[in-house]
């Protein structure tokens, strides 16, 4: 890497630099705000978004489950 002689192309290249970062956070802030999240959720239903998509979870018998809504849905009426 070549060393910058002038402030300019420091500033330059620490602009260039957060510019990447802001596109790389759009991109993930993307893909993770096409995943949905179930509106019709028993309030005891917790929903965790992550880079793979959608995962719920419900504390059922003293331990954390998870599955699909329906499934944890039925688990905690029963």
């Amino acid at each position: 890497m070549k060393k910058p002689l002038y402030l300019s192309d420091v500033l330059a290249a620490k602009n260039k630099a957060a510019a990447d970062e802001a596109i790389r956070w759009a991109k993930a802030d993307a893909k993770q705000a096409s995943f949905k999240v179930a509106a019709d959720l028993n309030p005891a239903i917790g929903a965790l978004i992550t880079a793979k998509g959608v995962k719920y979870y419900a504390y059922i018998n003293g331990q954390y489950t998870e599955g699909s809504v329906d499934a944890l849905t039925a688990a905690l009426s029963a």
